[in-house]
């Protein structure tokens, strides 16, 4: 279906642009700026519109917040009379969305008129009859215009950009060219509690030294500056102006300035628009003598089919213009939103470009710590195991919304991949909305991070639209432990892998007829060594068993066997273990102050390649002896003291 959609919109834009024998000379540039059939039907007031459809012709600045990749196909293919056909192509796009970076370092575009590239200004060879011999026949001037731009989002509410332009012109006398700069700058300005938004976009055109021929100066080239005004009414209605003024010494002062209206509203979930517009200079007795535009728009998620039709007292004749734009990686981004391009490069956002509503307001975003504060979306599970054994097999999604609020569920994997989605209007049930892990297709998914992200857009007006977010892990590997008997009496080892990830474990110690004689627990992971002080001093067997359960609920069980032997040896408390000799010496005279009838040492031992100092304290044939000094250094220094069999 999107094949045969973007097939369409091909097919109007190369129906409209078959050849481009007769290049006009691109007139009416002050009125019009693009080519853009949306932009003139706002009677071009687009220095602070939305970043598509060629907008950033009349501000730079728009490029920043190009979400994916975007070609345009515009023009002025119908006119009262054939004389000539202005044609223009452009492509803007976000290096990211090419997937040739991956950091933010802004977008990219390119605009020429295509109208003027290969016809030559005269054509040679003519044969003149009377003579018989070859001349010159001038045939209409050519103007040949390349656009390169640069636009750079700072963040969600403020963008600069500018654009590098050659101009030539070419007719049978001279060829005229002109190298210039725009700049230009955007600010949005979010009206939270109307659920409205504010935009100023402010530019600077033909930036140069002046138009040469033969690389001679032969005039100065008018500077332009425009200053706009957008206002978003909610998420489909758009009121924009701005106001130029033109630099053009020739011109009378009250001529220098003009004015752009424009009104633009979406229906049918923004799948189709109308706009009008008005524009004229400011003089008073050539205020009323503008022009007037019209426009309509169709929109789906692969492009837009845009009209205009513009008429007055200023154009010789009435024009219909046409452009056709096709995009890849996202649809139109929101006023004031900076979307976050490595998720828009692999996938369509349905919210946007499937449904073609397109949120004119930056969406707030809540606090991802802030579950006890209210956060809008809550899970029953952060970490799953869809294996159906009954533990932590699925989530559930739980969020409060207005009854007739439009939301929409999608969790994409740690590459920006959509796997899962679900929409749908009004809060869920008290169940929530229930994933168990698998991907639309059924699929079970593979264990890692996915976030999850809910998107909510009010219908009550004045209301902003929501959007939140989550990190879910699905883990269907049980946890990596290995349980072994260390070589000190009465004593086990343990070893973990992804120790983080473990919620809470488990220890018993186990008689001949397994009964339980010592137990143990802990949340997280598990020490890399446990004490069995109630171990029986005399030779027996013992089973030791350790439970790991892991924070999406799979549990691994180890047991080991346990010799225990008539203990001879002795024991004796670490109080600490330093790198620095300096350190242990400090903490033996502090128990030597403390503890003046135990006797305390140093001993140096290798561990992990590194020289330790250990400061050991008091001698024990039984481990209950050390109870009472170990809870003595506990009050008195606060520090937890360890029990070794000294060998």
């Amino acid at each position: 279906m999107q094949l045969k959609n973007l097939g369409i919109i091909v097919l109007i834009a190369i129906c409209f642009f078959p050849n481009f024998v007769d290049a006009s000379s691109l007139g009416y540039r002050d009125i019009f700026v693009g080519s853009s059939a949306r932009a003139v039907g706002m009677g071009s007031a687009f220095a602070a519109g939305p970043a598509t459809d060629n907008a950033f012709l009349w501000n730079p600045s728009a490029l920043g917040f190009i979400n994916g990749l975007e070609f345009t196909f515009g023009g002025v293919p119908i006119r009262s009379s054939t004389s000539g056909r202005d044609g223009a192509f452009s492509i803007a796009a976000s290096p990211i969305a090419l997937g040739l970076t991956e950091k933010e370092i802004g977008n990219l575009s390119f605009a020429t008129w295509v109208d003027g590239w290969g016809i030559p200004a005269f054509a040679e060879g003519t044969h003149d009859g009377e003579a018989g011999v070859l001349s010159s026949v001038p045939l209409p001037e050519v103007t040949q215009v390349m656009l390169l731009g640069y636009g750079f989002a700072f963040n969600e509410q403020m963008s600069v950009g500018a654009n590098l332009r050659y101009y030539q012109n070419i007719d049978a006398l001279r060829t005229n060219f002109l190298w210039s700069a725009d700049v230009g700058l955007q600010w949005t300005y979010p009206l939270e509690e109307r659920g409205d938004s504010v935009r100023i976009g402010v530019s600077l055109s033909e930036l140069s030294s002046g138009i040469r021929a033969d690389g001679v100066l032969i005039e100065r080239a008018p500077i332009a500056a425009r200053t706009g005004v957008t206002y978003s009414l909610g998420i489909d209605t758009l009121f924009s102006a701005d106001l130029v003024h033109y630099a053009q010494s020739q011109l009378a002062q009250d001529e220098r300035f003009r004015l752009h209206f424009g009104v633009e509203r979406w229906f049918v979930n923004g799948h189709f628009a109308v706009r009008t517009g008005y524009t004229a200079l400011m003089a008073s007795e050539r205020f009323g003598m503008g022009e007037w535009t019209r426009g309509l728009s169709l929109r789906n998620s692969m492009g837009q089919l845009d009209y205009a039709y513009v008429n007055g007292s200023e154009l010789a004749q009435g024009l219909h213009w046409i452009s056709a734009t096709l995009r890849w990686g996202g649809g139109e981004p929101e006023i004031g939103a900076k979307p976050n391009r490595s998720s828009i490069a692999k996938m369509d956002d349905k919210t946007s470009s499937e449904t073609g509503r397109f949120p004119i307001l930056m969406p707030v975003t809540l606090e991802a710590d802030a579950v006890e504060k209210g956060k809008l979306l809550q899970l029953s599970e952060h970490a799953i195991s869809p294996n159906n054994d009954g533990v932590s097999d699925s989530t559930a999604f739980q969020f409060e919304v207005g009854n007739n609020d439009n939301w929409r569920l999608s969790i994409r994997d740690e590459y920006t991949e959509g796997v899962w989605e679900q929409s749908g209007t009004g809060s869920p049930s008290s169940e929530g909305i229930v994933w168990k892990g698998t991907a639309t297709t059924g699929e079970v998914m593979i264990d890692g991070d996915y976030e999850v992200t809910l998107r909510v857009v009010p219908t009550q007006r004045g209301r902003t639209p929501m959007m939140d977010s989550a990190t879910i892990t699905v883990d269907v590997m049980p946890p990596t432990v290995e349980l072994f008997e260390k070589k000190a009496p009465a004593t086990v080892g343990i070893k973990t892998l992804d120790g983080d990830l473990i919620a809470r474990w488990e220890f018993a110690l186990l008689d001949a007829d397994n009964n339980p004689i010592e137990r143990m627990k802990g949340e997280g992971a598990p020490p890399e060594e446990l004490v069995l002080t109630k171990a029986q001093q005399r030779p027996s067997v013992y089973t030791c068993q350790l439970s790991v359960h892991d924070r999406a609920g799979n549990r691994t069980v180890q047991q080991v066997t346990l010799q225990s032997q008539q203990v001879s040896g002795s024991f004796s408390l670490m109080v600490g273990s330093f790198t620095m000799l300096s350190n242990a010496e400090r903490l033996t005279a502090n128990l030597r102050r403390l503890c003046p009838q135990e006797h305390v040492e140093i001993h140096t031992v290798n561990f992990d390649e590194k020289v330790m100092h250990r400061v050991m304290i008091g001698s024990f044939t039984q481990r209950q002896e050390a109870e009472q000094l170990k809870q003595r250094i506990r009050e008195s220094l606060e520090v937890e003291s360890v029990l070794m069999s000294v060998q």
